[in-house]
């Protein structure tokens, strides 16, 4: 009998020892049956026919089946047994066919004996064995089919599953691909909505900031000015002789500027003009394009009031003391340093107003100056008020400027009749002892 349980190279050892035990026995018993040792009848030689032929054909199978490896690895020495065994069973078919053919020719004896009984019955012995033999090499084979069949069944799967992964890799990589396509024209989409948003804001910021300095701006400009002809100022010397200099006023520091008005009951109306022209601290900011200075959105300060321009400037050190402090008062006699007489006359020249100023000519000094405003019942206030901001400019030492857009144009033309940095840096320099006081803009 062969044990199922042990291990794959035992039954090897005993499925070869039992082939080769039924091989030799087979081979014996038609050995003395041909070397008429075994008296076999009729009978008992179908018998023995039958028994030898059933196992001669598994013991070739099993042999074949053994040495091409079917249940396993073959050691060298179990080749050459196996080798042996299927050489012995061609030499036993050989045999048999033999003495098939003595029976035929009845050369066989009707003899039986007890011997002959007892080969028969190992035969059958053997041959049983080699059953028993086949059944267990069939449920062993089925067992290696069924663990074959599983192995087949795991290849299977897992290929399955492998071209599953493969195929969900390629999709992961599709999509990703995809999303980084959809990221990468998102993000483009995002820049460009993000540029033109900023280029919106910009634009819109830009034309609000335009908007908002030409509202500003504008709401500055004079619009019934008209063209005035201001343009007459005159310096004349302590013996009366008219000059052409640069002059100043030289006053103590912390000392004031008195500006008297005569005739100044007669206008009571241009009273509030005047302070505000000489007394103002007001600042005004304009574009530089509503004066044809600049750019649209470059702006420039002016100043409504000589006060405020001459504030702005007196922190400068200078060589001489601009005179920042300014008082004005009403005078019937002409008091003051500066004197404002009003007039409905007309000038003969068509001068709206007109500055003369004496002076030390030795050492470019203004002494007094006087300012007259011609026609003032014909003069709007705007008018009025340009005239006058405009002649006090001359009465401080400012000539006449080379910028036709400048208040102290010899006529003015600008729609913002304002005190400009013009005015004011040719006063700091005049003041540090400058020697030039043509009012000459850079801007």
């Amino acid at each position: 009998m062969i044990n199922s349980d042990i291990s794959k190279d035992e039954q090897i050892a005993q499925i070869i020892d039992h082939i080769e035990s039924t091989n030799n026995f087979s081979t014996k018993t038609v050995e003395n049956i041909l070397s008429n040792k075994i008296v076999l009848t009729e009978n008992s030689l179908n018998i023995i026919h039958h028994e030898l032929k059933t196992p001669l054909v598994p013991i070739r199978t099993y042999a074949d089946m053994l040495f091409q490896g079917k249940f396993g690895h073959l050691t060298p020495e179990q080749k050459n047994k196996v080798e042996m065994i299927s050489a012995n069973a061609k030499q036993l078919q050989q045999k048999i066919e033999i003495l098939l053919d003595k029976k035929i020719h009845g050369s066989i004896n009707n003899v039986d004996d007890d011997k002959t009984k007892s080969s028969i019955k190992e035969m059958e012995q053997q041959n049983m064995l080699l059953e028993k033999i086949n059944q267990l090499l069939v449920e062993k084979s089925d067992r290696d089919d069924s663990e074959i069949q599983k192995l087949q069944n795991k290849a299977v799967e897992s290929e399955r599953q492998k071209n599953e992964i493969l195929q969900e890799r390629l999709i992961l990589n599709k999509t990703v691909h995809f999303e980084e396509q959809k990221n990468f024209q998102l993000g483009r989409k995002n820049i460009i909505i993000i540029a033109i948003f900023a280029l919106i804001v910009a634009v819109s910021f830009t034309s609000y900031s335009l908007y908002v300095v030409d509202l500003v701006g504008k709401q500055y400009q004079v619009s019934n000015l008209g063209k005035i002809n201001s343009g007459g100022y005159l310096i004349q010397n302590l013996r009366g002789d008219t000059i052409d200099t640069w002059l100043s006023w030289r006053l103590v520091p912390g000392s004031t500027l008195h500006v008297g008005i005569t005739n100044a009951a007669k206008y009571p109306d241009k009273i509030p003009l005047i302070k505000e022209v000489v007394l103002s601290e007001d600042s005004v900011d304009i574009d530089d394009s509503l004066l044809h200075k600049g750019l649209r959105g470059s702006i420039s300060t002016y100043y409504v009031g000589w006060k405020g321009a001459l504030e702005h400037i007196s922190a400068q050190s200078t060589k001489f003391t601009i005179p920042s402090n300014l008082d004005v008062i009403d005078t019937q006699a002409g008091e003051g340093d500066i004197t404002i007489i009003l007039t409905n006359e007309r000038n003969g020249d068509g001068y709206s107003g007109f500055t003369k100023s004496i002076a030390d000519d030795s050492q470019n000094q203004i002494l007094k100056s006087t300012i007259t405003i011609y026609e003032v019942d014909k003069l709007n206030d705007e008018q009025f008020k340009t005239v006058l901001r405009h002649e006090f400019g001359h009465a401080l030492g400012l000539a006449h400027s080379t910028a036709p857009e400048d208040l102290m144009a010899p006529t003015i033309q600008t729609a913002y009749p304002y005190i400009s940095d013009c005015d004011v840096d040719t006063l700091v320099k005049l003041y540090d002892g400058g020697m030039n006081s043509q009012v000459t803009c850079e801007k």
